[in-house]
């Protein structure tokens, strides 16, 4: 009696939840005529179901054993109320023990070396690929690489490993893609067949995937392009971006063939507007979960996740399940300058960094590109990811043997603080990491990566354990405008059990929290050994009276430390809104680490001059030879004129409120697929015929929230509303920046 009652109580929760989002947030969401179900009895049952109560069996989700779609014969295909009746009836047959109907979610597409690197490689957009040759030409730049061309000097291009880009779909007959295209690791899950080829448009919105994955495995020396990271590697896509995104797609992309696939790749999340909070679905996350502990032959597949573009819109990316998941490994931005981009997010999840777009004077990301055609300007945390997941793969060639965890260790203890120290926010932490919520651990090297994942050198790491800290007798506490609530979590770490930890890794604070207005939290935690981490930061365009309900907000600055001692958890709001008030319901602190400290992490990091390092292709003598020959006076008074011309063309541009050219830069950036209400008809001579220093100005203010006035701010917040209104999906790439070089390629 037991199991039916089990079942029972499940199927009338699962109604339960059903019903509220008809009700509570039904009016944004676009259900479909499609179910999940878990039937433990297996295929057999599944097939009996659907024949009983008219359904389509579509199969088995991804690698989830025992879990099936269906799809309702009878039910219109997208409706705006979920069908309660058909999920009750679905529910309440004993061969089921879950049923969900689906839903839309709303998805952004968030080589020996001679003398010269120079000519290391025939293709013809090598020599624009400055973050893998160091093409520094001013002696005060950062060392601009990756340390890639030292592993290829060891034979270690990739081969053998499988990535598959998790996006909008590949076009695999790529010129500079298809000798490296992986059949095998490619599907099409928007169109349920097993060529991933992009669907063409005359924007090209659909290429992002073909970007991302030519990042990681262009081909070497083919004169197409430029160069993979992985040039060896075989790469596959995933189409499951361009058209309905469910959970039920979301975990048959991230669980496609882990058998086969060792890295995937994805460069997409929920909307980054500064006032979304979204994670993985029940499906999505068992995916996560079935890759972790069955994929690659039960070592674990390695998810990579660009951290997201909502740095305009002050997004945090702790407010994003994907980024914030202790299997994903998170990565940020950082431009040739060495500095955070204006699209970056801040969080406490970010493992690490790798080089992309910056301001629009700065180099962006070389790639192939839809049409067979190549380019120079992929931008955004889009284009970090990859670079991360084809230096993933060259560790993986170097030892086949890397556990996830082995990966992110490896990552934690080689990435590099020294090229991105000049920015604030650098700390560290009790293990005596350097650690920034805007680039984790630091900018990837990947020589030191792949030297340390040496089978002869790595010692593997011990067993992961997981402790559960939490006060059974805590009651909610009450939060208002300017105040605060501190708890004091004194803990033991699970001493004397065993999962007792002394070394940590990730930490998660699970919380409930109801408050009126969610934008206006501040959550920080401090850990025994003294480490402050912000857990949350205030967004300001969150204004959702909804709070978290069992939100997993995720730490990895605390790696290596003892979680022993008393952790103080602090949520404040600074927010001076006076009718702002709230509650702390319960939390619990799960903290996952090692019984021992790992062999690697006994003598302490020891960090040099990442700058001190030979430039690949000249010396750093030559290279300030170089400048000096070519600063003279002249120049310098030139630069002068310039610049002077430019502050006044500002000020004139100001007068005309908002500006020509904010307007167009909008349009571009946000208003392809919609009409175009508010702004001036002009013809494509018309718009060019506006300087383009007006564009660039317009840009570098958009950048600035702070100097915009308010109808400039309140026509931003507009385009991108409406932008994010109107797709199912963004893309993590940079569109203002996009929209600059798209009118300067257009007036060209």
């Amino acid at each position: 009696m037991d199991g039916p009652r089990r079942a029972g109580r499940c199927a009338a929760l699962a109604l339960l939840a059903a019903c509220c989002l008809a009700r509570g947030g039904g009016a944004e969401r676009q259900f479909l005529n499609e179910w999940a179900a878990e039937v433990p009895a297996g295929p057999d049952a599944a097939r009996a179901i659907a024949e009983e109560l008219d359904y389509d069996l579509v199969g088995q989700i991804g690698s989830l054993k025992n879990h099936y779609l269906f799809r309702h014969k009878s039910h219109p295909r997208r409706s705006r109320r979920s069908a309660i009746h058909i999920t009750k009836r679905l529910s309440d047959d004993e061969r089921v023990s879950w049923a969900e109907q689906q839903y839309e979610k709303k998805r952004t597409k968030r080589a020996a070396v001679t003398d010269s690197a120079e000519n290391l490689f025939n293709d013809p957009m090598w020599n624009q690929q400055w973050y893998l040759q160091d093409t520094r030409i001013t002696p005060s730049l950062p060392k601009l690489d990756l340390h890639v061309i030292p592993v290829w000097q060891k034979g270690i291009t990739g081969r053998g490993v499988v990535i598959t880009v998790l996006d909008d779909g590949l076009e695999w007959n790529h010129t500079d893609i298809y000798a490296n295209y992986d059949p095998r690791a490619s599907y099409d899950f928007n169109d349920n067949d097993y060529d991933p080829f992009p669907r063409y448009d005359p924007t090209n919105e659909n290429k992002h995937g073909t970007r991302c994955a030519g990042e990681i495995a262009m081909q070497a020396n083919n004169r197409k392009c430029g160069v993979g990271v992985a040039y060896n590697s075989k790469v596959g896509g995933i189409r499951m971006l361009d058209g309905i995104v469910t959970d039920a797609i979301e975990a048959s992309s991230i669980g496609f063939n882990p058998e086969h696939v060792d890295i995937y790749s994805a460069s997409w999340g929920p909307n980054d507007d500064g006032k979304t909070v979204e994670g993985p679905g029940r499906l999505a996350q068992k995916a996560f979960e079935y890759g972790i502990k069955q994929g690659r032959n039960g070592k674990g597949s390695i998810f990579v996740w660009a951290s997201g573009n909502g740095g305009r819109q002050g997004d945090n990316c702790d407010c994003d399940g994907y980024t914030d998941s202790i299997y994903t490994i998170s990565i940020s931005s950082a431009s040739q300058q060495g500095l955070s981009p204006w699209y970056a997010e801040k969080c406490s999840s970010t493992l690490a960094t790798a080089y992309s777009s910056g301001d629009y004077t700065d180099q962006r990301i070389t790639s192939a590109d839809l049409h067979n055609e190549c380019t120079g300007t992929h931008t955004g945390t889009s284009a970090s990811a990859p670079l991360a997941a084809g230096i993933f793969a060259l560790a993986l060639e170097a030892n086949p043997n890397l556990t996830w965890r082995d990966m992110q260790h490896l990552v934690v203890w080689t990435s590099e603080y020294d090229p991105l120290a000049g920015n604030p926010g650098w700390k560290k932490n009790g293990a005596g990491l350097m650690v920034n919520s805007r680039f984790g651990f630091g900018l990837l090297n990947a020589n030191a990566l792949v030297d340390l994942a040496d089978p002869k050198r790595w010692k593997g790491v011990p067993e992961k354990r997981e402790c559960i800290v939490q006060d059974k007798s805590f009651e909610p506490r009450l939060l208002r405008a300017n105040e605060e609530v501190i708890i004091e979590i004194p803990t033991k770490a699970c001493e004397g059990q065993e999962n007792s930890i002394a070394s940590l890794e990730h930490v998660q604070l699970e919380a409930t929290i109801e408050y009126s207005r969610r934008g206006d939290l501040h959550v920080t935690l401090v850990s025994p050994s003294g480490t402050s981490t912000v857990l949350l930061a205030e967004r300001e365009r969150d204004k959702s009276p909804n709070g978290f309900k069992n939100w997993d907000f995720m730490s990895v600055h605390t790696w290596g430390e003892n979680p022993t001692g008393t952790w103080v958890l602090r949520i404040t709001d600074v927010s001076k809104r006076i009718q702002n008030e709230g509650r702390i319901v319960n939390w619990k602190l799960i903290l996952h680490g090692t019984d021992i400290q790992p062999e690697h992490m006994k003598q302490p990091r020891v960090y040099t001059s990442y700058n001190a390092v030979q430039n690949d292709r000249r010396g750093v003598e030559k290279m300030t030879d170089l400048v000096e020959d070519h600063t003279t006076q002249e120049n310098l008074s030139e630069k002068n004129k310039v610049t002077q011309d430019i502050g006044s063309s500002r000020n004139e541009a100001e007068d005309k409120f908002p500006s020509e050219a904010m307007l167009h830069l909008l349009r571009s950036a946000f208003s392809r697929q919609m009409a175009q209400k508010r702004l001036p008809k002009k013809t494509a001579s018309e718009k060019l015929s506006i300087p383009y220093e007006h564009f660039y100005q317009a840009l570098e203010k958009l950048n600035k929230p702070s100097q915009l006035k308010d109808s400039e701010e309140s026509l931003y917040s507009d385009y991108v509303d409406l932008f994010y209104n109107a797709k199912p999906y963004k893309h993590r790439d940079d569109r203002l920046l996009q929209a600059l070089v798209d009118i300067i390629n257009e007036g060209n």
